[in-house]
């Protein structure tokens, strides 16, 4: 007996359209649900040809809004995609700009000293780390560790679990950050990036100031300097959310007793006046910039400012990121030149250096 195998029946050319439209409504959700390496989002803003640098200069990852802005002396150009320049960031990390200005301008109100240690600050203090030096934290080289001591299982398992939530991991209020000198182990005085450790500055600096960090920023730092789009957040309120790294939303971060390490939200435009500020010595504590030893092989470090010393010109520069968001702060001295990138993605943008300076033939493989 011969076996044939039967045809299937023709589809009607109504059954062909549902079948299309599914198809079609199950690759929009699959796309709407699943990230994927994709230019920034949103209309572009301000100078076409500096966003288009900016573009080149990161690369293709998963983006979603940016703002920027380049400083030529005293010229200032401003670009974004899905942003602008007066748009709301979480600038991370630059933040240890405002707290080491405010450390470097109570030197220069008399409030402290340079060498002022922890133990003068809180005299309950007992043990090494009441000898530690606020300056030595300032240049991150105080033996400090690099996040604070858990004070139990609880806050172990919190600050484990808003990791993998993508919430804010930091819970401590200032008391708390204090207290958590008391159990800490000092490693050597050498130079390791230490969020506990500014965190610690900044609640040193309010405790014998008498003012929160919130208000030493507002009242010593952007009031003066009309920084209106910049403060220290006391909630989530204002922004939904940023995006990780693979584009997935993000949290907020307010941050706690841990702000002066990385709270602080700000734009493009209070960026570069801060960038201006601090580039020609008239910022509050602009000093805090100002080299003065090694960091590692690529850089110098100030109070917090790290200085590059193997690109074309070097660049003072510090970056930021948080849960959804990253940001870059770069300029010489010498040129006047500097940058700003600020975004709402966990990529890190580090690389818009280029568009003011180049690495050295040493980094980029070349001989003399």
């Amino acid at each position: 007996m011969h076996n044939r195998t039967s045809e299937p029946p023709a589809r009607s050319p109504r059954r062909r359209s549902v079948a299309l439209a599914v198809a079609a409504l199950t690759a929009v959700a699959l796309a709407a649900l699943t990230p994927w390496p994709r230019g920034f989002q949103g209309a572009p803003t301000g100078d076409a040809e500096l966003m288009a640098e900016v573009e080149q200069a990161l690369g293709g990852k998963h983006w979603q809004h940016i703002a920027a802005a380049r400083v030529d002396g005293d010229e200032v150009a401003f670009a974004g995609t899905g942003a602008d320049e007066h748009t709301e960031f979480e600038i991370g990390s630059i933040t240890k700009t405002f707290t080491a200005a405010l450390f470097a301008d109570a030197i220069d109100r008399g409030e402290i000293d340079a060498d002022t240690r922890l133990g003068e600050v809180w005299p309950d203090l007992e043990g090494k780390v009441a000898e530690v030096s606020l300056e030595s934290i300032a240049m991150q080289r105080s033996g400090l560790p690099a996040q604070k001591p858990w004070s139990g299982f609880a806050e172990g398992l919190t600050s484990i679990l808003a990791n993998y939530v993508r919430a804010d991991p930091y819970r401590a209020s200032p008391s708390d950050v204090v207290a958590g000198l008391d159990s800490v182990e000092l490693g050597d005085e050498e130079p390791e990036y230490s969020n506990f450790g500014f965190a610690v500055l900044g609640q040193a600096l309010a405790e014998v100031t008498g003012h929160d960090y919130a208000e030493l920023v507002r009242t010593r730092i952007t009031e003066p300097l009309g920084m209106d789009d910049t403060f220290v957040p006391g909630s989530p309120e204002g922004l939904s959310h940023g995006f990780t790294a693979s584009g997935l939303p993000a949290a907020p971060w307010v941050m706690g007793g841990h702000a002066p390490a990385g709270a602080i939200r700000s734009s493009a435009h209070d960026m570069a006046i801060w960038l201006e500020a601090v580039r020609d010595g008239t910022a509050p504590g602009a000093k805090a910039a100002e080299s003065r030893t090694d960091f590692d092989d690529s850089d110098r470090i100030g109070w917090a400012w790290f200085t590059t010393k193997d690109r074309s010109p070097n660049l003072t520069w510090h970056n930021g990121g948080t849960g959804g968001y990253r940001s870059f702060l770069g300029f010489s001295a010498e040129t006047g030149h500097g940058v700003i990138v600020l975004s709402d993605s966990a990529n890190w943008v580090d690389a818009a250096a280029g568009l003011v300076s180049s690495p050295s033939r040493s980094q980029t493989g070349g001989q003399s």
